[in-house]
């Protein structure tokens, strides 16, 4: 409140500030782990809204696209006090801040050159090669922002407690990694755009920028004035019409959708009539939601002038969650209701199919299918139509474990074992389906980072129906957390394929954790991430239960990460 009093030119009241509302989002992975995301603040001066996002990106200089990505994720997922309708979108001026790590690139020059030209003051001729200047410069990324002339040195790396660039064994390059952005026409101009180098506590140096803005103030009496003539104009108008609209389709088929790769089709919705009409989708009678959790709608209500149309926009897209609602049959069938106020009902029928995937199925039924998935005829669920299965139902198991999950632990043996921060960076999203087909085809994996592998590994065991620690024995594993023994004795009641499985991980775990001099990687952490993926509730928990059972399920995992076991 201090700084806001003494920084807001004009009219200097607390008064002029409302409707203060917070987010965050997380780009960890599954949007939960990891230190990287967003956190934001929105406010109204007057009656122009304004947004302060502050956020983190993903590190390391060639994680660009990572980089590109987890803005995407904040800008379009940040929600204030989690509601759906209250987003960045709807700011007059959003102010982008934080330690975004985008580096000099050395696609072109080298660390070396770079150091010096930044030892030398050169900043123009470094700033060419700044990587967040490219990637907007490509439209790809804070498109519609804008940053102010950077005349100050690179902010990082320093030497804590110096204004000497990292003479640390990794030696990372200079780069301004620290920005300011701003997106508006309100924004009258930057007054001033620097860093600050008498700061030294920090590997980074901070920045701050002035920024001149124009707010709109309502003429109060004015507005009432008009107020009362738009009651009057709608008093005389009510009922002269009823809405009346077109669609160009009533029909979406989404054929062959993959895992985790969004497919989108569109639908216009015309205005017909000569008034204005207000459109939503409801809940079908009886359901609660107005759409399968595989379905998203964009936007899900509106207004449309006569004469106008509306582009509505359906995506079709499969993660785990959506997954444990689609039949073994893999067919995606859904009806939607369209809604006019104060009119009639539009009925969409949706339909498609989700592409065979080892993604979603339970481990009993893959230790069963000992080719690549794709090649088999499983257009229904093994136990329901032996027939169909490439294996007898009666057979012995011919598999220990999976062998796509093989396919996964194999290549981050043979590739990550000394890879720093694994299972904490989030992996690319078209890495992540490149991983999918090839473990579903049996072909290559062939990716651009071992952090997709990792994600994949995690995706993979959340996904199985029936948890790697299946549910009847989640209470009981739970209660012998803190001993070895008792967990060991728990495990041995476990269906085989699933002990294997959990058997399976804990020893690439601990193989990992055997080099943990080269990847710094640590038991608590492990057992933090596979805790929550390899042992799951039944049913929903929620606050201090939640909480409770997290730490135990840790616990558990723990002790197979610090004993050996081979039972």
């Amino acid at each position: 409140k201090q700084w806001y009093q003494r920084r807001v030119r004009g009219e200097s009241k607390i008064s002029r500030v409302s409707e203060i509302h917070i987010g965050s989002v997380s780009t960890g992975i599954m949007g939960m782990l990891g230190n990287k995301g967003g956190v934001s603040i929105k406010f109204n001066i007057d009656m122009t809204t304004i947004s302060v996002v502050n956020s983190h990106l993903a590190a390391h200089q060639e994680m660009v696209e990572r980089r590109n990505q987890d803005y995407r994720d904040i800008f379009t997922k940040m929600r204030f006090d989690n509601d759906e309708t209250n987003t960045l979108k709807n700011c007059d001026i959003v102010v982008w801040i934080g330690d975004l790590n985008y580096r000099v690139s050395e696609d072109e020059i080298t660390g070396e050159e770079i150091r010096s030209l930044a030892e030398k003051w050169e900043i123009g001729p470094l700033l060419r090669y700044d990587q967040l200047r490219e990637q907007r410069n490509k439209h790809l990324v804070f498109e519609e922002f804008v940053e102010d002339t950077i005349n100050f040195m690179p902010t990082y790396k320093y030497n804590p407690g110096t204004d000497k660039f990292d003479t640390s064994e990794k030696c990372r390059t200079p780069a301004w990694c620290d920005r300011i952005l701003w997106k508006s026409n309100s924004v009258l101009k930057c007054e001033d755009y620097r860093s600050h180098p008498i700061h030294k506590l920090s590997d980074h140096k901070p920045v701050s920028a002035v920024l001149l803005v124009q707010t709109r103030v309502v003429d109060v009496q004015k507005k009432q004035l008009v107020l009362d003539e738009i009651l009057k104009d709608l008093d005389r108008i009510a009922n002269d019409s009823l809405p009346q609209a077109a669609l160009n389709r009533t029909e979406l088929n989404f054929d062959g959708v993959k895992y985790l790769e969004a497919q989108e089709q569109p639908i216009t919705l015309q205005n017909t009539g000569t008034d204005l009409f207000e459109f939503e989708f409801i809940p079908k009678l009886e359901d609660r939601s107005i759409c399968a959790p595989w379905l998203h709608i964009e936007p899900q209500k509106g207004i449309v002038d006569p004469g106008n149309v509306m582009i509505i926009n359906f995506t079709v897209y499969i993660d785990n969650r959506a997954l444990k609602t689609i039949g073994p049959d893999r067919k995606l069938d859904e009806i939607l209701v369209l809604h006019l106020v104060n009119g009639k009902d539009y009925f969409i029928s949706v339909s498609g199919y989700l592409v065979q995937t080892s993604f979603g199925r339970k481990i009993t039924d893959l230790v069963r299918i000992p080719d690549p998935i794709r090649r088999q005829n499983l257009l229904v669920d093994i136990e329901q139509s032996p027939d169909e299965s490439p294996v007898d139902k009666e057979s012995p198991v011919a598999l220990n474990i999976p062998k796509e999950l093989w396919r996964i632990v194999d290549y981050l043996y043979q590739n990550g074992l000394y890879e720093e921060e694994l299972f904490a960076v989030r992996g690319s999203p078209m890495d992540i389906g490149a991983v999918r087909d090839a473990i579903d085809t049996d072909g290559p994996i062939r990716v651009s980072s071992v952090h997709s592998v990792a994600e994949s590994l995690i995706l993979f065991l959340d996904s199985f129906p029936d948890p790697v620690i299946p549910h009847e024995h989640y209470p009981v594993c739970l209660e012998h957390c803190t001993h070895f023994a008792n967990s060991k004795r728990a495990l041995r009641n476990i269906d085989f394929s699933h002990r294997n499985v959990f058997k399976y991980i804990c020893a690439f775990l601990r193989e990992i954790l055997s080099h943990s001099e080269q990847n710094r990687s640590n038991a608590k952490f492990l057992s933090q991430v596979f805790g929550d993926v390899l042992l799951k509730p039944q049913l929903p928990e929620a606050g201090n239960v939640a909480k409770s059972t997290s730490k135990k399920r840790s616990l558990f995992v723990y002790q197979f990460l610090t004993n050996d076991y081979d039972e």
